[in-house]
């Protein structure tokens, strides 16, 4: 819980959709990043989505892996010739899936131009973390509409056993409505059953419910593992959906699992 608070602090509280500050609620509305160093030199991303009177706040770490998860509600309100925005009903975690209440809310004072918001944080009472002025920008990439669909992440393949007994090589194609991406990662190899590959392969303009087939090839040749002469080849399919994953067994000595998630 200390950890949460700790994180917290770094956050942005947001707005509600009060009349008098239905500009500010418009302009808002979407999602926001930050970079943070902290004092032991470690680099950070902080987002901040909005949507209505909801905010969604992750921290993630150098290597883009979440390590904080938020929500909760957040209301506009005025405080003498100041704009305030407090950050109440707090719930938090290492994941969207692990989530305890924070017995705390956050005050700011902040200032909208354009595509900047700009918070004076930590300013409305003692906090581990010393008072400071955050800046935070939009990120231009709206979400697709629904219509267009969204992009495919095929982020990796947990491989528990494989029928190859020395190094190897691995390749994959995804094919969702015609449209195929491949990894393969030349002179590439591996030389164990229990390992975990991270494609982070992207397809675009997927639906949820829509058909993601694949194809998985193994060889002992680096040349030949997409080729036609590879020496095991597993083919299947999922229905995609917001997150999740699928377990595999096309041998008795192979046995993988896929985890994907739309962006």
């Amino acid at each position: 819980m200390k950890k949460i608070l700790r994180h917290l602090s770094f956050l942005t509280p947001i707005f509600t959709a009060a009349a008098l500050f239905a500009d500010d609620a418009e302009r808002l509305a979407g999602k926001w990043s930050a970079n943070r160093v902290n004092d032991e030199g470690q680099k950070s991303t902080q987002t901040v989505e909005i949507k209505k009177d909801k905010f969604t706040f992750q921290v993630l770490d150098a290597d883009s892996h979440v390590v904080l998860h938020a929500e909760g509600d957040v209301k506009l309100e005025k405080l003498g010739p100041f704009n305030l925005i407090r950050f109440v009903h707090i719930r938090g975690g290492t994941s969207s899936s692990d989530l305890n209440d924070v017995d705390d809310e956050y005050n700011s004072i902040y200032t909208l131009d354009s595509d900047t918001w700009t918070l004076a944080m930590n300013f409305d009472k003692d906090r581990s973390e010393k008072p400071r002025v955050e800046i935070y920008t939009r990120l231009k990439s709206a979400a697709p509409a629904a219509s267009e669909g969204r992009t495919l992440v095929i982020d990796e393949v947990q491989m528990a056993d494989t029928p190859q007994s020395a190094t190897w090589f691995f390749c994959f194609d995804a094919t969702v409505d015609g449209a195929t991406k491949r990894y393969f990662v030349e002179n590439k190899g591996y030389d164990k059953n229990q390992v975990t590959i991270p494609l982070a392969l992207e397809l675009p303009k997927v639906k949820a419910g829509q058909k993601c087939t694949f194809k998985m090839q193994l060889d002992d040749v680096d040349g030949d593992t997409c080729g036609d002469d590879m020496d095991n080849r597993s083919t299947g399919d999922f229905s995609v959906s917001e997150k999740g994953s699928q377990a595999y067994k096309p041998e008795d000595n192979w046995r993988y699992t896929i985890r994907w998630h739309l962006k």
